[in-house]
């Protein structure tokens, strides 16, 4: 089975990261590397979109970064990826099916005209990004005495 991935073309419209992540790069994907669990209070899953977090910091090196969730604060490194990753969306599609494809019905003209309109699903994968590298926050957090991020 050949599964097609989409590597769309790099154009001036194709939409930057946020201006806070610059000092990585501005159309870079980083992986993030927490050790533990990582939980989120909510009733139910779909409560989590689009909340903040924490607060992800870089010094201007970028070689240190930090992540300041609540009262904790995370230290972490930049690292390479020993193998790149790439992040895929998957594309729905309609397609029309080939005639020989279909299956036959009778002589009743019922599956006739059906045939002449049928139309497929077809699945492709778009690659929206390479990941290289990955911010690994391997140490224990600190407790922030003071207001949370």
């Amino acid at each position: 089975m050949i599964i097609p991935i989409n590597f769309p073309v790099a154009s001036a419209s194709t939409p930057k990261l946020a201006p806070a992540l610059a000092t990585i790069s501005h159309n870079e994907v980083v992986l993030i590397e927490l050790q533990g669990e990582f939980e989120v209070e909510c009733t139910n899953d779909r409560e989590r979109d689009g909340k903040l977090v924490g607060r992800l910091t870089i010094d201007d090196a970028a070689k240190r970064p930090t992540l300041m969730v609540g009262y904790h604060l995370l230290e972490g490194k930049v690292t390479q990826l020993a193998k790149p990753l790439a992040v895929i969306r998957r594309v729905s599609g309609r397609a029309e099916a080939d005639l020989d494809d279909q299956m036959d019905c009778d002589d009743d003209g019922v599956g006739k005209s059906q045939a002449e309109t049928t139309e497929t699903s077809t699945v492709s994968w778009d690659a929206i990004a390479v990941v290289k590298r990955k911010i690994v926050f391997s140490k224990r957090p600190m407790p922030i005495v003071g207001r949370p991020a």
